[in-house]
């Protein structure tokens, strides 16, 4: 894909230098060692956007395209919040679990493994701490959001870059973009490009179908 950029508007930039050398003056590099630029993201949207899909490039629309990056940068920013959410929920249905056997019978179903749950030998049902009928939604909503989590997690630890790896971790914790940017030593105009370019790879990874059938 960058190939494509490159001859599409690196080519007719003005601040390209064409010579022994194609060297970008605004990044001051190479232009085939520009990663992220903010003229490639003008392009993408003038042209409904690009996705490249087993080597070729496939448009997709643009709406739903940005639907879907903002849905990923908020899922990173809700990361943190996930993480309590999942203990919460945790704590909620080992609780009705302690309160009768039938619910136990049930997470054994859901997750195949009954080793350190607690006995409810004794307990009636009305002892449950939450209905049985919230219990079944809880169970599916903590499912979703631990399969998200594990998800960013996982995008996270294929980073190559170490410096995107820390930009992305510290948004994970829900540091602050101006604490980030001290953090990691870079100008709050780079870490704004970094977490672009993060987002993007991650809305691709998350929702490459999504995208490609919208």
């Amino acid at each position: 894909m960058k190939d494509k950029l490159i001859e599409k508007v690196c080519e007719t930039c003005p601040a390209t230098q064409w010579g022994k050398k194609s060297f970008c003056s605004v990044h001051n590099l190479h232009v085939g060692k520009i990663e992220i630029c903010s003229e490639w993201d003008k392009y993408l949207i003038e042209n409904q956007g690009l996705l490249e899909q087993g080597g070729q490039l496939a448009f997709i629309n643009l709406e739903p395209a940005l639907e879907v990056v903002q849905k990923v940068e908020e899922e990173i920013k809700d990361y943190h919040w996930m993480v309590k959410e999942i203990d919460r929920l945790a704590k909620e249905i080992y609780n009705a679990i302690a309160s009768n056997p039938a619910i136990q019978q049930k997470l054994v179903a859901t997750y195949g493994d009954a080793a350190g749950m607690p006995n409810g030998k004794g307990l009636r049902l009305s002892t449950m701490t939450i209905p049985e009928e919230r219990y079944e939604k809880q169970i599916e909503r903590m499912k979703t959001l631990e399969n998200k989590v594990r998800q960013i997690n996982d995008f996270a630890i294929g980073l190559g870059d170490s410096k995107h790896r820390t930009v992305l971790e510290c948004m994970m914790d829900g540091m602050r973009m101006n604490s980030i940017a001290r953090h990691v030593g870079v100008s709050r105009q780079r870490l704004n490009e970094i977490k672009r370019d993060l987002v993007n790879r991650l809305a691709r990874e998350l929702y490459s179908e999504e995208l490609l059938g919208s």
